[in-house]
C-alpha cells in the first residue's frame, strides 16, 4: 500500500506536467492566431504597396486597410501611385477609399475570391512634356515585362480571384506644356472583369487596362483642352480687333468730318471772293 501510493503521486505529477505543456502549446498557438488576425491589416497593407511598387516601377502607399472577415468585405484607405522619375512630385493616381467585397465560401489559405472592387472619385494626374507623359512610361514598362515575378516578390503568395472591379467618376488633372494653365477633365469610368493570378500578375492585369484607358481618354481631353484654349484665345483677339477696328474707324470718321468742314470752309472762301 505504501509502495503504491508514490507512483500514483509521481503519475499525477506527469499528468499535471503534460497538461501543462498542453496549455502552454494552445496558448502559443492562440495567441499566433491573435497575432495573426490583429496585424493581418497590416500584412494586407504591405502586400499591396510591395506588389504594386514592383509591377509599376513607382513607390505605391496605402494609407490603411480595414478587413472585415465575418461580414466579408475589406476597405483600403489613402490609395496613392507616385509619378515615375522625370515627372512631378505630385501623385499620379489617388483615391480616399476603395471597398472589396470578398466570397469567404471560396476563399483559402491558397486563394483569395473578391466579388467586386469599387472605387469612386480617384484623382488622376496627366502630366504631358515634349509628346510623352507619365501615363505612358508607366505603360512602356507593364508592356516590357520589367515587373517582378510571383516568384521573385516579397508580397504573400495568394492566387486571387477578381469577378468585377468598378472605377468610378475619375477626375483628371491636365498639365502640359502646350497648356498655359493646368485643365481639369472628366476621364469616365473603367470596368474589368473575370481577373486572375498572384499579387503580381493581378497589378499587371488591373493597372494596363487601367492606364491604358485613361491615357486615351486623357489624350483626347488634352487635346480638347489645347483646342479649347486656343478658341478662348482667338475669341480674345478677335474682340480685342474688334474693339481697335471700332476705335479706328471712329478715329476715320472724326478725320473725315474734320476734312470735310475743312472743306467747307475752304469753299466758303472762295464764295466770298
Amino acid at each position: 500500500m505504501n509502495s503504491f501510493q508514490p507512483r500514483a503521486g509521481r503519475m499525477e505529477e506527469k499528468m499535471k506536467k503534460v497538461l501543462i505543456g498542453l496549455v502552454i502549446v494552445v496558448a502559443l498557438i492562440g495567441g499566433g492566431v491573435v497575432l495573426l488576425f490583429s496585424n493581418l491589416d497590416k500584412i494586407v497593407e504591405t502586400g499591396i504597396e510591395t506588389a504594386g511598387s514592383n509591377t509599376l516601377g513607382t513607390q505605391v502607399d496605402v494609407g490603411s486597410v480595414s478587413l472585415d472577415l465575418v461580414g466579408g468585405s475589406a476597405s483600403i484607405f489613402d490609395f496613392s501611385v507616385s509619378n515615375p522619375v522625370g515627372y512631378s512630385n505630385a501623385d499620379m493616381v489617388s483615391f480616399d477609399e476603395l471597398t472589396v467585397a470578398i466570397d469567404l465560401q471560396n476563399t483559402s489559405s491558397e486563394q483569395v475570391h473578391i466579388r467586386s472592387v469599387v472605387a469612386r472619385s480617384p484623382h488622376v494626374l496627366y502630366e504631358s512634356e515634349g509628346g510623352t507623359s507619365n501615363m505612358d512610361t508607366v505603360t512602356a514598362r507593364l508592356e516590357s515585362g520589367e515587373t517582378a515575378t510571383a516568384e521573385e516578390s516579397e508580397a504573400p503568395q495568394v492566387m486571387l480571384i477578381i469577378d468585377s472591379i468598378l472605377v468610378e467618376n475619375i477626375r483628371g488633372t491636365l498639365v502640359s506644356d502646350k497648356l498655359p494653365t493646368p485643365a481639369e477633365v472628366s476621364l469616365g469610368d473603367v470596368r474589368l472583369s473575370g481577373l486572375q493570378g498572384y499579387p503580381d500578375e493581378l497589378a499587371e492585369q488591373i493597372m494596363d487596362p487601367i492606364l491604358s484607358q485613361i491615357g486615351a481618354v486623357a489624350a483626347q481631353a488634352m487635346v480638347q483642352a489645347i483646342t479649347d484654349q486656343l478658341g478662348a484665345a482667338a475669341d480674345q483677339l478677335n474682340e480685342q480687333l474688334e474693339g481697335a477696328g471700332s476705335d479706328l474707324q471712329e478715329s476715320l470718321d472724326d478725320v473725315s468730318s474734320k476734312a470735310n468742314e475743312a472743306l467747307e470752309s475752304v469753299g466758303n472762301l472762295f464764295k466770298k471772293d
